[in-house]
């Protein structure tokens, strides 16, 4: 059993560790509601249980028809708060754990995403090399084919310049 010296001690180092994690400045903020709740909790249940503790030294109740004096009662009220502050403090830690198992998952999913963008952008870099390499393979064997086309043109347009010159030769040549 924790007493409330400690536990304050405990809050105390949870609130200044806060600076040094890595977490936004919101979730940061948000914790520090959550542990200024827990103080004002923590606080709340000091103050009635030193109101208790003096009322218990100070008063003493009549005795009633039973016989006992009433401060069984107040043991037993007493008690019951205690055990009404434990279970809210039970059900915050409870909450907590259920918001850093979510964050826990959450990180994880993120990092899956991140992994698989990361694959992701080396498939494409990989594919944009080869569409390059393949671009550059297609444009010349373009130009070449440009070049070849060119020169079967000049080639066809001196050949037909032969045959009419050797027919106007040959026509010139007749009487």
């Amino acid at each position: 059993f924790v007493t409330q010296q400690e536990l304050e001690q405990h809050v105390a180092r949870l609130d200044a560790a806060l600076t040094t994690l890595p977490l936004t400045n919101a979730e940061i903020q948000r914790r520090r509601r959550l542990i200024q709740h827990l103080k004002t909790t923590s606080h709340n249940n000091r103050n009635y249980n030193d109101l208790m503790s003096n009322s218990n030294s100070s008063y003493t109740s009549p005795p009633d028809s039973t016989g006992s004096s009433g401060v069984g009662q107040q043991k037993q009220q007493q008690q019951s708060h205690m055990s009404t502050a434990m279970r809210q403090q039970d059900d915050m830690i409870d909450e907590l754990a259920v918001g850093v198992s979510r964050l826990r998952d959450q990180t994880q999913v993120i990092h899956d995403e991140a992994r698989m963008h990361v694959n992701l952008l080396g498939e494409m870099e990989t594919n944009l090399e080869a569409a390059h390499q393949g671009l550059d393979e297609e444009t010349k064997r373009a130009a070449k084919l440009k070049e070849d086309q060119s020169v079967w043109r000049l080639q066809l347009i001196v050949a037909g310049l032969s045959v009419l010159g050797f027919l106007l030769l040959f026509l010139g040549l007749s009487p």
